[in-house]
């Protein structure tokens, strides 16, 4: 043989075997890519049945939130499937083409009675609930949502099934130290501590003299911002909020305000990671999630459109001092008027303020007999009293509450001046009383009749023989409401004997008060009608009551006026210099006052020191009567279900 085609031929050989080794390598090769991309395709389709799953389950969400914002209670059934309440799937204009709609499916479990729990703010995982530190009455909606895809390359259909529990939180309105449904403004010139949950429905506005510091969970559906009311002038004095361990820290850092503008000219992203690393979510504003808390279908509350010349501002947080509307006025809510305390009350007064007549009436809106209690249990003071804020004599009607605790608590009916007749407490009192003013007039000047008007409330001092608050039945205290504006004169549902504590810590006989008005004004322990003179003289008194009323907003119509801030939030007309006013309690700006919209000035009073304090018995879950609710939500425990886990899960639903 050639020695030259010997090698030729094992070359071709050789050749022969590498072609043939790499085409086996590419073979494997290409085998191993399209497996890899059909294990990448079916990835993906896992993907995006397990991201469909959980958009049915978001739109089940999105059902619920809508019947809970707008019912105060749902039957156990309500979601049940076949009825008329059962959940609907989301549009399929809404999905994707390759979903299988015969096997997409959403339930819902029944609804749970609510219970009380305390949102303990020791837990890690409720380090940044906005709730920790309250007690709120929740229920537990598990939703289960299943999607199923079909592979369009003739695969296995495949399927994601998993579940998610809506939690409703009723919180009690005065479980905050402080709540406004507006901005809330604080700038007080002396040094000012907060103790107790904060929270605004608006922007919160900060700007002290000296500090001013909070210790509890502040937040905002707004924003946090250093500012002084609606201007962007401001104070310099610190600003400190608690981290986890309790160090109080300043939003000064340096030269620079660290609020939700971090310095800047403008809203801030950095501020939510800023603020949760600092404050270990003690505050929290709408970047972190924080929504608007509303009472059941109330509307946001939207200030006045500054643009236009008209005055427009949605006030329906107000809804809750007003009287019931009558099924067929065009404004009637049923939830609303259940909403409403004049619904809520086991005692109703009416006062025509043009006639100046006094009616009563029990909760099925029987008259009662109230001709022998004038003098004792209410009277009639005409135009003795001068408001220098207001700028008038106003007409009031007196209520003694000392006389009003010994007619619910000790009644008489052996005598017509020591029981309301045709009133039986033991079965008709709890605890609201409703005070409606009106007037008959219905001509122009009729609105200037109301507008001269006020409710007064005497007699609550807590250690007097023949004063204090009615306290009787399951809920205990009072909640006293008026659609008028509301003066309480002397020391209320508290002795008097003050102390460092007085601003939070309750006396031996004090029972949980509410005190709601379109403006709340305090007169103190001194106050005489006979005394007209400007900022006549204070003194120290004490008041222990949760305290709902309207303020007039700053820069109304665009007049560059002030609301005085929250510090200034109860209303004074006398000098209060080197006495301390204590309120304790929970102050809440609901709404815009509609009566009494007068400007807010040091001109007709001294600021008083200020013992204000939230309440112990608010803080511990215990509240006064018919203490409105306000209804939030969140997502709880996310799971993956295998299908028969979820078979079984849903079967009955």
């Amino acid at each position: 043989m050639n020695m030259n085609q010997a090698k030729r031929g094992s070359a071709i050989a050789t050749t022969v075997l590498i072609i043939a080794v790499l085409s086996s390598a590419m073979a494997a090769l290409l085998k191993f890519s399209v497996t890899e991309r059909r294990i990448n395709y079916r990835h993906q389709l896992r993907t995006q049945a397990s991201n469909t799953a959980e958009a049915v389950v978001e739109y089940g969400f999105a059902q619920l939130s809508y019947v809970f914002d707008n019912k105060t209670s749902v039957n156990s059934d309500s979601f049940k499937s076949g009825t008329s309440g059962e959940l609907s799937i989301p549009p399929e204009a809404s999905l994707r083409e390759n979903i299988d709609y015969s096997d997409f499916k959403l339930f819902s479990s029944s609804v749970p009675s609510s219970s009380l729990e305390y949102v303990d703010p020791t837990e890690p995982d409720n380090q940044f609930d906005p709730l920790k530190g309250k007690y709120v009455r929740s229920l537990d909606v598990a939703l289960y949502g299943s999607a199923t895809l079909t592979d369009p390359k003739g695969g296995p259909d495949l399927s994601s099934h998993i579940t998610q529990t809506f939690q409703v939180r009723d919180s009690p309105l005065f479980s905050h130290a402080i709540f406004y449904n507006l901005d809330l403004d604080l700038h007080p010139g002396p040094d000012m501590d907060i103790y107790g949950p904060v929270h605004s429905n608006l922007d919160i506005r900060v700007a002290p003299y000296r500090d001013l510091n909070f210790y509890g969970v502040v937040s905002t559906s707004g924003n946090i911002l250093h500012a002084y009311e609606h201007l962007s002038t401001s104070r310099s004095g610190g600003v400190y909020f608690p981290d986890k361990d309790a160090n109080m820290l300043n939003m000064k850092s340096g030269e620079v305000w660290k609020d939700s503008k971090m310095g800047g000219s403008s809203i801030s992203d950095e501020f939510r990671s800023y603020a949760s690393n600092r404050w270990d979510g003690n505050v929290q504003t709408n970047a972190h999630g924080i929504t608007a808390y509303n009472p059941v279908a109330f509307a946001d509350y939207e200030p006045d459109d500054l643009s236009t010349s008209a005055y427009d501002p949605v006030n329906s947080g107000r809804a809750i001092i007003e009287p019931p509307l009558p099924l067929a006025h065009p404004d009637y809510n049923e939830e609303i008027e259940i909403q409403k305390m004049s619904n809520k009350a086991g005692l109703y007064f009416r006062w025509d303020t043009t006639t100046a007549t006094i009616s009563a009436y029990d909760e099925d809106s029987n008259a009662l007999d109230i001709s022998d209690l004038e003098g004792t249990l209410w009277e009639h003071k005409n135009g003795t009293m001068y408001d220098r804020r207001r700028g008038t004599f106003i007409d009031t009607i007196n209520i003694h509450t000392g006389h009003l605790k010994q007619l619910i608590e000790n009644p008489d009916t052996s005598d017509d001046t020591l029981h309301i007749g045709g009133y039986a407490p033991a079965t008709d009192w709890n605890g609201v009383v409703y005070f409606e003013s009106y007037s008959s007039d219905g001509n122009a000047t009729a609105a200037a009749v109301l507008n001269n008007t006020g409710v007064r409330l005497i007699g609550g001092e807590t250690d007097v023989v023949g004063e204090g608050v009615p306290s009787i039945g399951f809920d205990p205290g009072m909640s006293f409401v008026t659609n008028n504006v509301l003066y309480v004169q002397g020391h209320f549902n508290a002795d008097g004997s003050t102390s460092g504590i007085s601003s939070h810590d309750p006396d031996i006989n004090e029972v949980p008060v509410s005190l709601m008005g379109d403006t709340v004004t305090f007169l103190s322990n001194q106050w005489d009608d006979a005394v007209t003179t400007i900022k006549p003289t204070a003194a120290t008194t004490e008041v222990s009551a949760a305290v709902i009323a309207g303020i007039r907003p700053p820069n109304k119509q665009g007049d560059n006026t002030y609301s005085g801030g929250a510090h200034n939030f109860p209303r004074f007309l006398e000098s209060w210099t080197y006495k301390t006013f204590y309120l304790r309690g929970s102050m809440v700006g609901l709404y815009e006052s509609e009566v009494d919209d007068s400007t807010w000035s040091t001109s007709y009073y001294r600021p008083p020191n200020r013992g204000y304090g939230f309440n112990d018995l608010f803080k511990n879950g215990t509240y006064p009567p018919g203490t409105p609710l306000l209804r939030t939500y969140r997502r709880t425990s996310y799971e993956s279900m295998s299908k028969a886990e979820f078979t079984t899960a849903t079967s009955g639903l």
